[in-house]
């Protein structure tokens, strides 16, 4: 198996997809074209209902020191595949470290990502990577940061706007924190999509955690959701277990991530070296 670039983006590719349509709207050129008419969309004001679900949305945060798990990451752009095994470790705030390993439990990457860096290892081609989140950037075309990577992958809500900008909505047994109520979007065919960039964050009473998160800028048309399909309780926190995310824009990206040895306080090591003779990913 060859390692190279094009691999190791897909290695990258399950901490980064959820980053892939978070500043998709923020980083677009606006298009210079004369501005079609929509129809108002009618946004409820923010209410403290919102206020106090935000608070109990972010109070449900997992705020553990330390976070580490046994990965199977199971990554698609478009028909591509790509699966592989994978030991993370998280110290909160501060670094994500990955072990990659596909098969046979033999270590081919090794990940370190911090607040300011990327660090990668290919060690099947003796080849590595050190720099700033300029490559990430560059790579996924988004604007990527350690808090967006660290929020999907241990399950907490990220918000992209201010507190004030969301609504509280309900769906079934679930709360939702909106930043509009879709149904209030009036999409007759004659009428172009608003240029709008939306997210919303449904709260499970039940799980006392977020099930699941959504973001959708409509012109162009780009979506980006996470599901939080089951969870464990990890020394009375509950935890996700299993992760699937989807994107969509010029490509479909689906990714899947199934936890096992989740431990929580744990403290770690994070080791990474370079080893000599290893050559600079170009």
């Amino acid at each position: 198996m060859k390692l190279n670039r094009e691999h190791a983006s897909f290695v990258l590719l399950f901490l980064m997809v959820a980053i892939f349509l978070l500043n998709s709207c923020r980083t677009r050129k606006p298009e210079v074209t004369k501005p079609i008419p929509v129809q108002a969309i009618e946004v409820p004001p923010a209410t403290e209902n919102a206020d106090s679900l935000a608070s109990v949305v972010k109070g449900s945060d997992l705020n553990t020191r330390w976070f580490s798990a046994r990965v199977n990451v199971d990554a698609t752009i478009d028909k591509e595949n790509r699966s592989f095994n994978a030991n993370l470790r998280i110290c909160k705030d501060s670094a994500i470290w990955m072990s990659i390993s596909p098969a046979l439990g033999i270590e081919v990457a090794r990940v370190l990502i911090d607040k300011d860096s990327v660090r990668f290892i290919n060690r099947l081609n003796s080849t590595y990577f050190k720099g700033g989140f300029a490559y990430l950037n560059n790579m996924l075309q988004v604007d990527v940061n350690f808090k967006m990577i660290q929020s999907v992958l241990i399950g907490n809500a990220y918000l992209h706007y201010s507190v004030d900008k969301y609504i509280q909505d309900r769906e079934n047994a679930e709360l939702v924190l909106s930043t509009l109520k879709f149904r209030k979007i009036k999409r007759e065919n004659e009428l172009e999509p608003p240029q709008i960039l939306t997210q919303e964050i449904w709260y499970s009473p039940v799980q006392q955690k977020i099930t699941r998160m959504e973001m959708q800028d409509y012109r162009p048309t780009r979506k980006f959701s996470v599901h939080y399909n089951a969870f464990e309780t990890i020394d009375g926190l509950s935890v996700p277990a299993k992760i699937n995310i989807e994107a969509s824009a010029k490509k479909e990206l689906k990714i899947a991530l199934e936890y096992s040895k989740i431990a929580l306080n744990k403290e770690l090591n994070l080791p990474f070296n370079i080893p000599d003779g290893y050559e600079p990913i170009r």
